[in-house]
This record gives structure tokens, sequence and C-alpha cells, in this order.
């Protein structure tokens, strides 16, 4: 069943039911006014009559001469009459003859009488034995010493039910006819109602379904600021997040597959070197003077870069991984430039290049921040400005302070690096200029390296540089 029928049946069965419950419950209160009201109305009549025969204004003739003054009473008000005697015996009824009274029964166990003789004013709904038809009862007991057929006797007046049973059934019917009419018109409304609510229901599901089927692209218009405007959005951005998840997967992919293909690369180069210097070695070459210690020393040297190659790439896995713990604490930067400089400066003189440590800070500047995974930081990054500096260039080491942080810097006057690849140069494996890095020994990991753990402090990572003027990396640490 479409979406659209059962809301015209939901509304249709909705109404049907209000309109059952409101006759119910209007059917109910009618009945219990007018059975009220003529309760009311019997127990004063009653009340009324037997005052009257107490005072001696009515009685009862034997003779049955008073017959037909008491049924002009009775009849007007729509009542029925009976009086009786004490002992329960029947002594007049307007509705039975008077030579027929014996052949009625004993009242005296009546539920009206029984009350009456507790002196009060009995009532019961009953149907009458008499005239089989439903009665409304209201009795009370008669004190009339002049009058011995009277005294301690009863008054009773009894009031059909079926008229007033009639209005309550007549009643009921309107109200059942008019709800006809409410539920034809609500069918009617319903279904151009529910076609209005379910069509951009229609439009989100072929929308969906496009989305479904890889069509991204699509996008639900928002047609209104309601529930179903709310689902529409809700799809809208659960499609913006998939093309955005599906995007980031493909880029993933890509670099896994770059990943795997560079590792792949570097790793072949000093491997095929070193077996191609082994295998010359074995060929013969180690027993020549000339040549065996030069080849030892070559395949020495790409065993060192292919060491240092699967090092770079364990540590670059463990911090995208989250294996690589940090331990911040606080530490004195002075010293620790100053320590980290004189390490690198042997390097930087085997190459005749001046390593200076420009550092104006008071020597109480402390730091936030892994003090070996910093080192690391400041290695790479002077290490590669060595590298990439000539003979007789130099390299600068600053830091300068501010109120909550700590800017590092590290300058060369080296080749400097084209301005198209100044966005790139923190990817995995990224080169500049890849004959040259490999002459020098670099892995393509380092600047990633420096990157992940400089964030790893929240701070920020730039490079500035000028082709053939030098190239300068600044990282801020937290004071």
């Amino acid at each position: 069943m479409k979406l659209r029928t059962r809301i015209a049946a939901t509304y249709v069965t909705l109404t049907i039911v209000a309109i059952a419950i409101v006759s119910m419950i209007s059917s109910w209160q009618i009945r219990q006014f007018l059975e009220k009201r003529d309760e009311a109305t019997l127990t004063a009549q009653v009340s009324m009559f037997a005052e009257q025969f107490s005072a001696g204004i009515l009685h009862v003739d034997p003779s049955g001469g008073s017959d037909s003054t008491l049924s002009s009473l009775a009849h007007p008000l729509g009542t029925r009459m009976t009086l009786i005697g004490r002992d329960g015996r029947v002594l007049f009824d307007t509705n039975v003859p008077r030579d027929s009274l014996g052949f009625l029964e004993n009242h005296k166990g009546r539920p009206e009488l029984r009350a009456a003789r507790r002196g009060r004013v009995g009532t019961d709904v009953r149907e009458s034995r008499t005239v089989h038809e439903d009665f409304l009862y209201a009795a009370t007991q008669i004190h009339v010493p002049s009058d011995s057929l009277l005294d301690g006797g009863y008054v009773r007046l009894a009031f059909p039910t079926g008229p007033s049973r009639a209005l309550v059934s007549r009643v009921q019917m309107m109200v059942w006819l008019v709800g006809l009419v409410v539920a034809l018109c609500m069918a009617a409304a319903s279904i151009p109602l529910a076609r209005r609510i379910t069509r951009p229901l229609q439009g989100i599901s072929k929308m969906a379904e496009a989305m479904t089927k890889g069509d991204l692209r699509v996008r639900i218009p928002l047609a209104a600021q309601d529930e179903v405007g709310s689902l529409a959005t809700t799809i809208n951005t659960m499609a913006d997040t998939l093309s955005t998840d599906i995007e980031r997967l493909r880029k993933l992919e890509r670099v896994r597959s770059e990943f795997l293909a560079n590792v792949s690369h570097e790793l072949r180069t000093p491997i095929f070197s070193m077996q191609g210097f082994l295998e010359t070695l074995i060929d013969g070459a180690v027993d020549d003077p000339a040549v065996n210690r030069e080849f030892l020393g070559k395949a020495h040297k790409h065993a060192e870069r292919l060491n240092t190659l699967l090092n770079d790439l364990i540590e670059i896995s463990r911090i995208e991984s989250g294996d690589m713990k940090m331990s911040h604490r606080y530490f004195a930067l002075p010293e620790f430039l100053a320590h980290v400089v004189e390490e690198m400066r042997p390097e930087a003189d085997r190459k005749n290049i001046s390593l200076t440590l420009l550092n104006p800070l008071p020597e109480d500047v402390e730091v936030f921040g892994d003090k070996e995974r910093l080192k690391q930081v400041m290695v790479n990054l002077i290490d590669n400005a060595i590298k990439y500096t000539d003979p007789g260039g130099s390299v600068t080491v600053r830091a300068v302070a501010d109120a909550d942080k700590v800017t590092i810097s590290v300058a060369d006057t080296g080749c400097g690096i084209a301005e198209e690849h100044l966005g790139r140069i923190f990817e995995r494996f990224y080169r500049v200029d890849k004959d040259r890095s490999r002459e020098v020994g670099g892995t393509g990991l380092g600047l990633a390296i420096v990157k992940h753990i400089v964030e790893a402090h929240d701070g920020t990572l730039s490079v500035k540089s000028a082709v053939g003027k030098g190239t300068e990396f600044s990282f801020t640490v937290k004071r």
C-alpha cells in the first residue's frame, strides 16, 4: 500500500473513531441527563401526591368513585399511578380496571416500596409485569390515620422510559449521520492532502535512489522548513559527507599506491647498488687491492642509506598510527638549542659551512614539549640546510619569544626551493630535485616527520624560500 493511501486511510479511520467516541459519550451524557431529570420530576410528583393523600385532599373510594379523578390527575403528567396498601395489595392502578386488581400479585417486595419503608422516596427502573413495558418507578409511604385503606400504604408513580430512550437513539442517529458526512468530506480532503505530503518524499526517494547508484552529485531541493525539509537537509549533508569520504578514500588510495611505489623505488636503489658491488667483489674484485676497499665502502654507504630509510619508515609509521607517545615537560630552550647546534657543527665544518646560533633569549626561557622529539625536528632541519647549502655558505638558527610561544627558525644560503614546490615539500617522498636528494643521502621522509612532530605539539610549521638565495623553515612551540 502506498504511503499516501495509508495517510488517507489513517485520517478517515481517525475520523470514524472520533465520531464513534463522540456518539458514545454524547449518548451516555444525554441518557444520564434524561434519567436524572425524569427521576427528579417523578420524585417531586409522587411526593406531592403523597402530601395530598395525607392531607385528605385525595382519597381512594372502594366503590371506584374516585378512579376517574385520580386518573385525570395522572394522565396529563404522562404517568401511571398505583396505590398500594400497607399489606402490598394494589388498591388502585390507572392502567388496570378495578375488577382486575385482584389478579395482580402482591407488590410488597417491590424495590421502590422497600426503599419507601425506610422513610424516603424509593426509585427503580424495570419492565412492568402488568403492561410489559419499561418504567421508571417512584414510591413513597402515606400516613392517613382517617383512611384505614391508605394508612401505612404507598403511592407510586411510573413513567415510561421509551420516549427518553427514543430521544437518545435519535440524537445518536443524528451524530452518526453528521459523522458520516464529515467522514466523506475528510476522505475527499485527505487524498490531495496525502498527495501533497508525499510528493516531496517521492522526490527524496528518487534522489536517494540515485545516490545509492553512485550519483552523489544530486541534491534534494529544500521546499519547506519542516520535518521533510529537515530530512532533505540531512540527506544532502550525508551526500556531502559521503562525497568527502569517498574523495578522501580515493586520495588515501592514491597516497598508498604512491607510498608503496616510492618505498619500492627507494629500497630498490640501495639494494641494487649493494648487490652490484657485492657481486663484483664475489666475482674476484675482492682480491684486487685497488678496488676492494672502494667497493666495500660504497656498499657500506648504501647499507647505511638503507638503514636510515627503514628507520624513517618505522618512525613515520609510528607517528601516523599514533603509536609514538610524547613525553611533554618544561625544559630550558637556550641550552637545548646550543647543545643541538654543537652536535651538528662537525657536519657543517666538513662542508666548510658556517653554523651560527642567534639566541638573544634569556637563559631561563622554557618551552613545553617532548625534548627528544623536538631535537629530532632540529636535527632534520639543520641537516637538510647543510646538505643543500654549497661550501662557503651559512646556516643560521634563531629563536624569537613572545607571550605564549617561541618561534624557532633554521635559515640557509643554499639553492632555494621554487614556489611551485613549497606546498608539497612536507609530503612523504616528495623531492624537489630527486637526483640531488639521493646524492646527498636524503630519504624523502625527513620533512614529513618534522611536520607530524610539530603538529603533535600544537605548533605551526612554515617555509620561506627563494631560488638561489636560500630557505628558511620556522616552527612554533608553547612556552
